[in-house]
């Protein structure tokens, strides 16, 4: 038999779900039970009329049945009918007491931030359309116990937990420094009981306890469709054709790219194709979150255009830069970025993530590209730099090759010469230390201006490796 703390939470639940009257519930108990009958006391205060019924309803197997039907049936689609269910006893409880309690206490100290992405996330876009009501991590953890997942997999309140807490160890200031360690010990509990049960949800939870989230910048949970252009290697026949490779990004445990198919077009349908991916990808991904769009070109290519490429929306409205609407940023391959310069690169790298990095802006007079390099490497505390000169002028690619080989991580500069000086005052404020984890979306902000709309950005993240492709070459 149910405790009186069970019938306390049952009627604070009953007493959550809006507009449900005790008489009501009473009555459709009753038909559910048929013959059986339900005598409960009436009382005109309303929280303790559902305490009457919570204290006869879980009196017997039968009630409890038709108690839970009876929710199902005013509170379809809330999360409140789940609640009911378990504290009717009527779904299997997947933690021990000790455990539920000590991880409601955590939660509850939790910011959960998008719960409707969250639930995307952790459900990979097969669970139902989130549950309105949810407005804590608390509520979302409780609501997820009764998702399925995929069988042999992470259960999904696991996931959750862990995504909340790797977002406060790699993403987050630490308000509460205690919570992500006692979050920590609590999930490596539940490992350890895994292990004795699920070897591979248990290995699969210990990767995200030890890996970073894929997209360390951000807490809004993107997709990412990444797409590298290269020149082909045959006689040119006027048609200039390049092979274009994409990968899709969508899981928000690990950094987990999955390739698509490589095509070969000409110059001239590059930005329809690559339009075509971006409303695809539109199409098929759930997660909630925004789309990025990051392209790896091949270095003679490093100034292509791609925010530029125009999405056709109707015949009544002029097109869309890609732009406008998405942050767009450049992606490093070995040939731009030789794997002898990648330590420095996670230095750098690293620097940035604890938010020491600054920015170098190289002067628009005529330098000395010694010195230049000079500065670069000697800036220890630099992680990102502007360049005078877009990396299609000698000037701009000499700066370029200076900036990967201190290991920069982040490099911008205009496209349009004659934009420059405009441009680099726009830019000014975005660039500095405070603002950098957030320099993609400013850009995406900047672009709608005359100055900024050549603007390329930079941003390398050497965690996030992309499965090499055999560079092309002429045949011999």
């Amino acid at each position: 038999m149910a405790n009186l703390g069970d019938h306390m939470a049952v009627a604070r639940v009953l007493a959550s779900i809006p507009q449900l009257e005790p008489a009501d519930l009473v009555d459709a108990v009753v038909a559910e039970m048929g013959s059986a009958g339900l005598d409960v006391p009436y009382s005109a205060k309303r929280k303790v009329h559902f305490l009457n019924i919570a204290l006869h309803c879980l009196a017997s197997e039968q009630a409890r049945g038709a108690l839970v039907r009876a929710v199902e049936f005013f509170a379809a689609g809330l999360p409140q009918v789940e609640q009911i269910r378990r504290l009717a006893g009527l779904a299997d409880s997947l933690l021990e007491p000790e455990d539920e309690r000590r991880i409601e206490e955590l939660l509850r100290r939790c910011e959960a931030g998008d719960l409707r992405a969250l639930y995307q996330v952790v459900t990979e876009g097969k669970g139902a359309v989130c549950p309105v009501g949810l407005t804590s991590a608390w509520e979302m953890f409780e609501f997820l116990l009764d998702v399925n997942g995929r069988p042999g997999w992470l259960a999904p309140h696991l996931r959750f937990v862990a995504l909340l807490r790797g977002r406060l160890v790699h993403q987050e200031p630490a308000n509460d420094p205690e919570l992500k360690d006692e979050l920590g010990r609590w999930l490596y509990r539940q490992r350890d009981l895994l292990r004795e049960l699920d070897d591979v949800a248990a290995t699969e939870l210990e990767l995200l306890l030890r890996q970073p989230p894929p997209f360390q910048t951000r807490t809004d949970l993107p997709v990412c469709l990444i797409v590298e252009i290269d020149r082909s290697p045959v006689p040119d026949d006027g048609t200039d054709p390049h092979r274009v490779t994409h990968w899709t990004q969508a899981d928000q445990s690990r950094w987990s790219p999955v390739r698509g198919e490589d095509v070969e077009l000409p110059s001239a349908r590059l930005g329809d194709y690559v339009v075509e991916l971006v409303l695809k990808a539109e199409e098929e991904w759930t997660s909630g979150g925004p789309l990025l769009l990051e392209f790896m070109l091949a270095p003679d290519l490093v100034n292509l255009a791609v925010d530029r490429w125009p999405r056709q929306i109707s015949q009544n409205l002029p097109p869309r830069a890609l732009g406008q609407d998405y942050e767009v940023v450049l992606r490093s391959d070995a040939r731009l970025r030789p794997r002898h310069r990648h330590r420095h690169w996670r230095d750098r790298w690293d620097r940035f993530m604890r938010g020491e990095g600054g920015t170098h802006v190289i002067p628009l007079e005529e330098a000395e590209l010694g010195a230049v390099h000079d500065d670069l490497i000697r800036g220890c505390h630099l992680v990102a730099c502007v360049l005078s000169a877009p990396p299609d002028h000698p000037l701009g690619r000499a700066q370029l090759e200076a900036a990967i080989d201190a290991g920069l991580p982040i490099v911008l500069w205009c496209r349009d010469v004659a934009s420059n000086v405009e441009f680099r005052e726009i830019v000014h404020d975005v660039v500095q230390p405070v603002k950098l984890k957030k320099l993609p979306e400013s850009i995406l902000q900047l672009r709608s201006s005359a100055a900024c709309e050549s603007v390329a950005l930079l941003w390398d993240d050497p965690d996030r490796p992309i499965p090499p492709v055999p560079h092309l070459r002429v045949a011999r």
